[in-house]
């Protein structure tokens, strides 16, 4: 057990310094905003789409054969939001504040810290799942916690909302490289040809410490006692609420031990720092919403470990 234990810190500790490696950056100038925002372009259109293209299409085929994680995810998606909703509204009098809890209840940091401590917790097996992850429940991630955020915003959800969500979904390079990674192992392809392989090979290798680096130099930690002590009810249900319902749904629709571990997992990532942007776009408080994700991803430090060992990953 106590082996488990310090294999959890062990996964978060490189996680966390090179993180502290991007803050430094900024501090130190070497770094600035315009600089965040191009790492950021890099990895979101080549980075990532070459890392979960190559991990789903190596795992695509299992995509059609995986109903419960469908089945099991979907439900947490559905059902997490839900209960969030009626836990804000108990302590959550605003209501743009009430709609952030719900976004972050489910939206966690899935890419830029889900896919370097699943790699350096699980290896390749996990890089298999998470991109089998990605292609059964990426669409729907988008589409249920985005149609969530309309409907705790506005009361309701219109035309309009839902065509800016399925035009935005459209064209988000990460989803589509999900699925033409499923589309080309539906239609029997099942690796690329050996120069093209290793050359997306090399692009999504750099997206795990360049995203790393990305997130640290965009954090602000200033006054962050204060940060806490406000938010600290959305961070309880990102780090551990979410996740755990994530795992209880399993249990109705139950995977393999590999695929329920990187899931449950990578739900246990820190809220995700697109939140903020999509606060900010749709009307929301997104001044909570940068608050929610500094202080999930700081006391991520303490839940990440806990989850390994709760779920008994050891390599």
């Amino acid at each position: 057990m106590a082996v488990k234990h310090v294999h959890g810190i062990q996964i978060v500790a490189p996680l966390v310094l090179v993180m502290a490696m991007g803050w430094l950056a900024r501090r130190r100038g070497l770094l600035r905003e315009e600089s965040i925002s191009q790492l950021n372009d890099l990895l979101y259109w080549i980075g990532l789409p070459a890392l979960l293209f190559r991990s789903t299409l190596s795992v695509g085929k299992d995509a059609f054969s995986s109903p419960n994680l469908f089945f099991a995810v979907h439900l947490a998606y559905i059902v997490t939001p839900a209960l969030a909703w009626v836990l804000a509204s108990l302590y959550q009098k605003d209501r743009k504040r009430r709609a952030v809890s719900i976004l972050v209840s489910v939206r966690s940091n899935n890419v830029y810290m889900g896919i370097p401590a699943i790699a350096l917790a699980m290896g390749e097996p996990g890089t298999r799942a998470l991109g089998l992850f990605f292609a059964v429940c990426m669409v729907g991630y988008h589409l249920i916690t985005l149609t969530w955020a309309q409907v705790a915003i506005s009361g309701g959800v219109n035309r309009d909302s839902l065509k800016k969500t399925l035009a935005g979904l459209a064209k988000n390079p990460l989803l589509l490289a999900c699925l033409a990674g499923l589309a080309l192992a539906g239609l029997g392809l099942e690796a690329l040809p050996g120069v093209l392989d290793e050359a997306l090979k090399i692009a999504g290798a750099m997206a795990s410490g360049v995203a790393l680096i990305a997130l640290g130099a965009s954090l602000k930690v200033e006054h962050i006692f204060q940060v806490l002590a406000r938010t600290w009810v959305d961070v309880l249900v990102r780090l551990f609420f979410s996740p755990a319902v994530v795992w209880l749904a399993f249990l109705a629709w139950p995977v393999d031990t590999v695929l329920m571990q990187a899931v449950v997992l990578v739900s246990a990532m820190p809220a995700a720092v697109n939140n903020f942007v999509l606060a900010d776009s749709m009307g929301m408080d997104s001044t909570y919403a940068g608050e929610v994700i500094v202080a999930s991803t700081l006391f991520s430090v303490v839940s990440i470990p806990v989850w390994v060992f709760l779920l008994g990953i050891a390599r």
